[in-house]
């Protein structure tokens, strides 16, 4: 149980449990405030529906790695489960916004987190770090799209609070537990195992408590991946580590100045770099010129930022929602190191600089929701694609958002996402012109972005030819519209005028997986 604070003490308006419990509202209301937004509860957004899309497959009997690909660890696909058990009963599309509706209350839980690690800090240290957790435009990216960092986020603030106790390691069960959650963290995102490697680090001189953290890792990363590792061992490895290190390398690699922006939540790349600059002022002066031991929690948020940070330049590719990762490290470093500044010269800076920095946090946050908006294409998708039809589309969102992605056809497709799978088959060229050649021979509509024939999935000269020769395009515009020759499509407000649904190819289903992206 979280224990904020004690007696009428703690609602004072400056006690760390104020602070904390007015943030965690903040957090959770403009979390809500940014569903409100067009299009943000029922509309396409990244691999939230992804995911979700992995779990429908899962409860239709499809399993990750044996029979599509997934490269991810499978955590998120057990998470989004009962959300699909329970698009059974009111559908994919419906289902999502339930699942986005529990966004508020990560987002409230990981400030309750943060605030209550640093709580014995003072003031000071939990406004600022509450106020990263609650306000930070990454995570608000991430809670309002693809959901995993701030799952991450949450899991190592569980774990950080179960594994110290104050600035020192906690007793050894609760080293156990806080392990646990570490691991499960894992289990959910790869990148996790770096706070993970820094407890150990922190733990070194503390033989037994490492043993126990580390036992306590790696049963939470084993409980949900064991199953899924026995039924497809080489297909697990292949799609969750391999895949995810051919990533690394690329020639093409995202500018500096658009991954600090990111970091930063700043659009201006020289303001973006400011404030870098800042806060590692704001470090140096505290860990360098104060003179005092760093204790074990200060080690642990000073190298986790750094080994977060710097994993920030690995990927070739970079996306929004990378930065959302290192929040809550971001969070304990900036709040210890404020806390760490305590002569009375500079008692009265360490205030304004925290205020001055939340209220940047929370009117940069402001800016970021009031823009953030979806176009809802379901409308659009159910004017052409009929309900039970076998389709395929370059995004599972628009499918998933539209109650499209689930057929009544047998041996229908079960592709999730066909990005992942184009990362897993970036290696075998051959396997993938199978592989999609088998997906258009069993699908009756295509639903895209771009046209078919210029599609990262590298149309060959022969499935170029087959879908010239059976589909047509019937609709175009935000949206590209292919259907089988001989199909009419619905109708807004009817019904397919022709029988949909034809036999599967003849290539061997089993032998065929489907994909699902990062």
């Amino acid at each position: 149980m979280l224990n904020l604070g004690r007696g009428r003490e703690s609602w004072r308006p400056w006690t760390p449990a104020s602070i904390t419990i007015i943030a965690a509202l903040a957090a959770a209301g403009i979390t809500g405030y940014q569903l409100s937004r067009p299009g943000m509860l029922f509309g396409p957004t990244a691999d939230i529906a992804v995911y979700l899309g992995a779990a429908v497959r899962l409860v239709h009997g499809a399993i990750p790695y044996r029979d599509f690909v997934l490269v991810q660890p499978p955590g998120i696909v057990l998470l989004t489960t009962p959300f699909a058990f329970l698009s059974e009963a009111i559908g994919t599309r419906d289902a999502l916004a339930v699942l986005r509706l529990c966004t508020p209350l990560i987002a409230a839980a990981n400030v309750v987190l943060a605030g209550r690690l640093l709580r014995h800090r003072g003031a000071a240290a939990v406004l600022i770090a509450c106020a990263v957790m609650a306000f930070y435009p990454a995570e608000l990216y991430a809670l309002g799209s693809v959901i995993l960092e701030s799952l991450l986020a949450l899991l190592c603030l569980a774990g950080a609070n179960l594994v110290f106790s104050g600035d020192a390691l906690a007793e050894r069960r609760r080293v156990i537990a806080g392990g646990a959650a570490f691991g499960v963290a894992i289990a959910i995102k790869l990148p996790a195992v770096i706070p993970v490697l820094v407890i150990a680090v922190v733990c070194l001189n503390d033989r037994g408590r490492l043993l126990r953290f580390l036992s306590g890792a790696c049963a939470g990363f084993a409980v949900p991946t064991l199953p899924f590792l026995i039924v497809a061992p080489r297909a697990f490895f292949h799609d969750v580590l391999a895949t995810q290190v051919m990533r690394l390398p690329g020639s093409e690699r995202a500018p500096l100045a658009d991954r600090l922006s990111a970091v930063t939540g700043i659009a201006g790349h020289e303001i973006a770099i400011a404030a870098v600059l800042g806060a590692l002022v704001i470090v140096i002066v505290a860990f360098v010129i104060v003179r005092r031991p760093v204790t074990g929690l200060e080690r642990f948020a000073v190298l986790s930022t750094v080994a977060v940070a710097a994993a920030q330049f690995a990927p070739s590719q970079y996306y929004t929602q990378y930065a959302a990762f290192l929040a809550p490290f971001l969070a304990l470093l900036l709040g210890t190191s404020l806390s760490r500044l305590t002569a009375r010269a500079l008692r009265a800076a360490v205030h304004v600089v925290a205020g001055v920095a939340v209220l940047a946090l929370a009117l940069q946050c402001a800016w970021f929701v009031q823009g953030e908006s979806q176009h809802d294409v379901a409308g659009t998708v159910d004017a052409v694609v009929p309900a039970g039809t076998c389709a395929l589309s370059d995004a599972p969102k628009y499918l998933v958002t539209s109650d499209r992605f689930v057929s009544t056809t047998p041996r229908c497709t079960s592709v999730v996402d066909p990005f992942g799978t184009q990362l897993a088959l970036a290696g075998d060229p051959a396997a993938a012109r199978r592989f999609w050649g088998h997906q258009f021979r069993t699908v009756d509509y295509v639903v895209t972005t771009t046209p078919v024939t210029s599609w990262y999935i590298s149309v060959d000269p022969s499935l170029r030819a087959y879908i010239a020769e059976h589909f047509r395009l019937v609709r175009s515009g935000r949206l590209l519209f292919y259907v089988r020759s001989g199909l009419t499509p619905v109708v807004a407000g009817g019904a397919a005028t022709q029988p949909f649904g034809r036999p599967s190819s003849s290539i061997a289903a089993s032998t065929m997986r489907a994909g699902v992206c990062v």
